[in-house]
């Protein structure tokens, strides 16, 4: 999901112009943002991906927040309640077009800049950087696609990556819409999921991701059955 809340030009300029002076560089007075971090995450299996943008400012929160691309175009503009409580954290996604190379030619490898007032009426900033350095990809080894699996529990194996600063394995549940996710170490070739999650005769997807240092993350996944009782 893509998230753009479009103002009027003067509402914009309202909130840009506390923090942005001439040339686009925001004033020295402005604190620096808790988490601000920009990846991708490419589903290798089926082409496809989205980029991530996560902004996360203290306690207070956020009355507003900008993001510009390295290009200078506006990726994501949010104006809350004067009178309410702050936005203490954004997850911003694209969508997922079926090429990721559409992904890619959206969100330009380069600095991005994010800009924040919080609810005190303070300047919050920082840049962040975008890599197209995608993050290498396992082979899932256990379980084998479209495989029927009992329902004691089975492990998920794959091949280590060198590259890898940690592996996501997530099993999602499609019949019910929920999802078991796990972040396993760098030297971590395997997971065993628990019996007490499996259900019987159902569809899971299970996959593997690799994230590594530049935060981008590629996975692969298989389709899984479990037996019926």
């Amino acid at each position: 999901m893509n998230i753009r809340v479009w103002l009027p030009l003067a509402a914009m300029a309202l909130i840009a112009s506390p923090f942005v002076q001439a040339g686009g560089r925001p004033p020295p007075r402005c604190d620096a943002f808790t988490i601000l971090t920009i990846h991708l995450e490419r589903n290798a299996t089926d082409n496809d991906g989205e980029a991530v943008i996560l902004a996360k400012g203290d306690d207070e929160g956020l009355r507003s927040l900008v993001v510009l691309a390295p290009n200078g175009r506006n990726l994501a503009t949010f104006a809350g309640n004067n009178r309410g409580i702050g936005v203490r954290e954004f997850i911003l996604e694209s969508s997922e077009p079926a090429d990721f190379n559409e992904v890619l030619r959206s969100f330009p490898a380069g600095v991005y800049w994010a800009y924040g007032t919080t609810v005190d009426g303070e300047c919050v900033r920082g840049r962040m950087t975008l890599s197209h350095n995608l993050a290498p990809t396992t082979v899932i080894h256990s379980p084998s696609a479209d495989e029927v699996i009992a329902r004691d529990g089975f492990v998920l194996s794959w091949s280590p990556v060198a590259e890898a600063v940690s592996y996501v394995v997530s099993v999602d549940n499609e019949d019910r819409g929920t999802k078991l996710v796990a972040e396993s170490a760098p030297d971590a070739m395997s997971f065993t999921v628990p019996a007490d999650w499996l259900e019987p005769g159902t569809s899971y997807i299970a996959s593997v991701a690799v994230k590594t240092a530049n935060g981008n993350v590629s996975s692969v996944e298989i389709p899984l059955t479990t037996a019926e009782e």
